[in-house]
């Protein structure tokens, strides 16, 4: 019976072991395929109230067989309450990929949208946008109103990467929240984090 118990007790501790750790920003392998198929290097800072809950790129898309010119997008989501992974099969995963194409490299798992951060080569700017420093980057910032809540944009460039950033404002997520993400995902892209 000890035998049995001691037994138990060591599977237990292997399994829980080998379970994927709670982490709030993309796991590096993950991150590391992201980056082979986009060709360049990504940035995806972890942040202390939100979590990833998807992770995907989009490609150019395929006219007469061939991909035509455009960048590939990567396309981060954080969510302030992850919850269960939600079901896609293989079909519905190549049909993404050979119709959509798009390719989900995490998740997704059930959760509000709060960050948007899209990753592509093609240089992007916001309309009517005011512009501040950051870590010496240029930012181009803005708010919009909608039925679905006040959204907080921020866009810049960095080497040949440009990021465009998405808040959902609410009370957990300010202006001051999404100013601190884009300096911590600025310091990272710059060595300093």
């Amino acid at each position: 019976m000890k035998r049995l118990l001691l037994c138990t007790a060591m599977t237990l501790s292997l399994l829980v072991g080998c379970a994927e750790p709670q982490s709030n920003t993309l796991p590096s392998a993950i991150e590391k395929q992201m980056e082979e198929q986009i060709g360049m290097d990504i940035a995806v800072p972890s942040n202390d109230k939100l979590v990833v809950k998807y992770a995907e790129i989009r490609y150019p898309p395929i006219v007469n067989g061939q991909q035509i010119a455009g960048p590939s997008i990567a396309t981060i989501v954080y969510t302030d309450e992850k919850g269960e992974l939600l079901p896609i099969t293989d079909e519905q995963k190549a049909e993404m990929r050979n119709r959509q194409q798009r390719e989900i490299f995490y998740g997704e798992y059930a959760g509000r949208p709060i960050i948007i951060m899209e990753i592509s080569t093609m240089k992007n700017s916001l309309h009517d946008a005011k512009t501040a420093e950051i870590e010496g980057i240029t930012v181009e910032y803005g708010q919009k109103e909608a039925a679905s809540g006040t959204y907080a944009f921020y866009s810049f460039h960095h080497q040949n990467a440009s990021y465009m950033t998405t808040f959902l404002l609410n009370d957990t997520t300010t202006t001051d929240d999404a100013v601190a993400f884009n300096r911590k995902l600025i310091r990272q892209l710059q060595g300093k984090q």
